[in-house]
């Protein structure tokens, strides 16, 4: 059964990630991760995204990007089948290296972008990577929040934007907000 059609509309934001094929690590060295960063980087210039943040997690990855021209589906293709080929190259082995072809939501409100930054920038807490968001390296977060590096993927100002009139409200804003405690977990806990 094909897929239904992608919807890419230019100005919209879109929370894009892929999964590894049967929960294989995706990533399994730095070496990886840094190759994955550099074709990312070059994807962000060719297609023309705005990227507003990302993390790279062991079986997937997650990027938050605007779209400046419709080239979602041809900047994803090409990023996924680039580093598919690297991986399969430097590992000996052949076949997919994605589970299925990578997965997109339209981000529709305010709130949903918001919740999506929040989301990728607490990913790694989640599944016990890193005790706080910002020391995990793999994940614009740490430096988005930081003031005194940068991440060359990262449009500050247009993450930084959604939280502030200045960018140290704004670093200050995004990470009051991803610090605030997450509601599921204290409803899981809570007892009935």
């Amino acid at each position: 059964m094909p897929y239904a059609p992608r919807i890419e509309e230019v100005g919209r934001y879109y929370h894009v990630g892929s999964n590894a094929v049967d929960g294989m690590k995706l990533f399994r060295c730095d070496e990886d991760r840094s190759a994955f960063l550099g074709l990312l980087e070059k994807e962000i210039r060719r297609s023309e995204w705005r990227c507003l943040a990302y993390c790279l997690m062991s079986t997937h990855f997650h990027v938050l990007i605007r779209l400046e021209k419709c080239t979602l589906a041809s900047g994803m293709q090409r990023l996924n089948s680039s580093y598919a080929r690297a991986f399969n190259r430097n590992y000996g082995r052949r076949g997919a290296l994605f589970q299925r072809r990578y997965f997109d939501r339209l981000i529709e409100t305010t709130s949903h972008l918001l919740e999506a930054t929040r989301y990728i920038a607490r990913n790694p807490t989640r599944v016990d990577l890193s005790p706080v968001p910002q020391d995990y390296q793999w994940s614009s977060y740490g430096a988005t929040i930081d003031g005194e590096r940068s991440d060359p993927l990262i449009d500050e100002g247009e993450i930084l934007g959604l939280f502030g009139s200045s960018p140290d409200e704004g670093r200050q804003r995004l990470r009051a907000f991803v610090e605030e405690p997450d509601l599921r977990k204290r409803r899981s806990q809570t007892p009935l």
